[in-house]
């Protein structure tokens, strides 16, 4: 590692094998830009060849050539993304409802918590006072 002498910024070569190496600022090894394009991404097949034909035909001194481009494929991941976790998390409550039943089972226990505070009646008056301090304290 050395220090660059344009920038202050710390320079990491990173060798790429048969004498080729490129450099990145440590700023950009820690940002990560996109998940990787080597796995698939059905929805946004198109967006990813677009980027690497941008890459490969734009001159690397133009620094924000690719810009349009790269924000294309960040909202087509980013919508990709929403839909695979609104498919995961489609019978949440289910499963939520299933592990809670479990859980009370492995305990011993038929009822869970909040049905036992909803019968609990110091609880609940405990809560009527604090809701009648609360209403009080709103009046004045």
């Amino acid at each position: 590692q050395t220090t660059s002498w344009l920038s202050r910024r710390r320079i990491v070569c990173t060798d790429q094998g048969e004498g080729s190496s490129s450099f990145v600022s440590a700023r950009q090894a820690t940002i990560i830009m996109h998940p990787p394009l080597d796995r698939p991404h059905p929805e946004c097949v198109e967006e990813i060849d677009d980027l690497y034909h941008c890459h490969a035909t734009t001159s690397k001194l133009k620094f924000w050539g690719c810009n349009n481009v790269k924000f294309a494929l960040d909202q087509c991941l980013k919508k990709e993304k929403q839909n695979l976790l609104v498919e995961l998390n489609k019978d949440a409550a289910e499963k939520r409802a299933a592990e809670e039943d479990a859980y009370q089972k492995a305990l011993g226990k038929e009822m869970s918590f909040e049905d036992y505070l909803k019968k609990d009646k110091d609880f609940n008056k405990a809560m009527e006072d604090r809701r009648r301090m609360e209403e009080s304290r709103q009046k004045k």
